[in-house]
């Protein structure tokens, strides 16, 4: 049994995070501000979706539809995780296709050399970032409010590949074949990511999300070498000052690789049920999941209520949860079933 009430979202969020027991967690949704919705889709329209993104108002307005509409307990700053190596000199577009197409890859040291001659300049370069996290939080004092960031191997990827993948073979020759490359490039995206997350805490977020990815592209039992570790770094150079989340996607079995990273929370997939996962590598942490975004696109939503009744029910005893999906939400998600599954998470309050 759960001893307290709710508090306000901020105060659930935070408190959660630290181990306190409520009677039901606070909640939100990867990607909840996006396709599924028709005012974002509106709004696109209008914009284009890089012109969301780098126009403060604007992306706000996209961050509180969602909470209009569902008031989540956390809303996330409407951005994305490649604004970081367009900053340092590598931009990016969207292909007509579809997919992410870079405009420069990273191929000699002399590109690494050019990316670090920019970190100066990362905060100016990213001044609508920092704007954007400011707006947000004046505009929900009683929400929790969450920046963001790709992981320093995440990004890399994109960056060597040049484009989006499924299997990023340019990339994986890259850091199998040239280490000392890859090292250094990991070095200097380690360095801006810590500077960006840094950023967005001194505009008042109350935690962030390192996006891994692309997690899953490490061999088993090298995901500390190659990615973790450089995320380590930056979750270190933080200091406990601000919550802290790791989402390393399609990593089912492969779990304790991650959890040792320092983390407040770590963000899990659906493969895997919540309560087994506690206490992996002797961590006191907090878990973030995991509804099938699948569900919300092709169920009922009966059947949303009650697989989200579940995921709640099973980490209710334990704590430490905040409900979310095993990835973002679909851009052919059903209203009526997002709305089911807020439904399911509150009725928790008056158990």
């Amino acid at each position: 049994m759960t001893e307290l009430s709710i508090p306000d979202s901020r105060e659930l969020f935070h408190a959660t995070c630290a181990g306190v027991k409520f009677k039901r967690p606070p909640f939100w949704m990867m990607r909840q501000a996006g396709r599924y919705l028709p005012e974002y889709r509106a709004l696109k329209e209008r914009h284009g979706f890089l012109g969301i993104v780098k126009t403060p108002e604007v992306a706000v307005e996209a961050a509180l539809q969602p909470m209009r509409r569902f008031d989540f307990d956390c809303a996330i700053i409407f951005s994305d995780i490649l604004v970081v190596p367009e900053a340092l000199g590598f931009a990016y577009k969207f292909k007509d296709a579809g997919g992410i197409a870079m405009e420069r890859r990273v191929e000699t040291e002399d590109d690494i050399k050019r990316m670090r001659g920019n970190l100066g300049a990362l905060r100016e370069n990213l001044s609508y970032v920092a704007e954007n996290a400011r707006l947000l939080r004046r505009a929900l004092p009683k929400k929790a409010v969450l920046g963001f960031c790709g992981a320093p191997f995440t990004l890399a990827a994109y960056m060597v590949e040049g484009e989006s993948s499924k299997t990023f073979p340019r990339f994986l020759a890259f850091a199998r074949e040239k280490p000392e490359l890859f090292g250094k490039l990991l070095g200097v995206l380690e360095e801006a990511l810590t500077d960006c997350l840094q950023m967005q805490m001194e505009c008042g977020v109350d935690g962030v999300q390192i996006f891994d990815s692309h997690a899953s592209l490490t061999p088993p039992q090298e995901y500390a070498k190659l990615s973790g570790g450089s995320i380590k770094r930056i979750l270190a150079a933080l200091d406990g000052r601000t919550r802290t989340i790791v989402f390393a996607p399609n990593m089912s079995g492969r779990f304790a690789e991650v959890a040792g990273l320092g983390a407040d929370v770590y963000s899990v997939g659906t493969a895997e049920k919540l309560s087994s996962l506690l206490g992996v590598g002797g961590g006191k942490y907090c878990l973030q999941g995991n509804l099938a975004p699948e569900m919300l696109s092709g169920s009922s939503p009966e059947e949303v209520f009650v697989a989200a009744k579940k995921i709640v029910g099973d980490m209710l005893p334990y704590g430490r949860h905040i409900f979310n999906l095993g990835h973002g939400i679909r851009p052919d998600a059903k209203i009526e079933n997002v709305e089911a599954m807020c439904r399911a998470v509150k009725s928790f309050e008056n158990a």
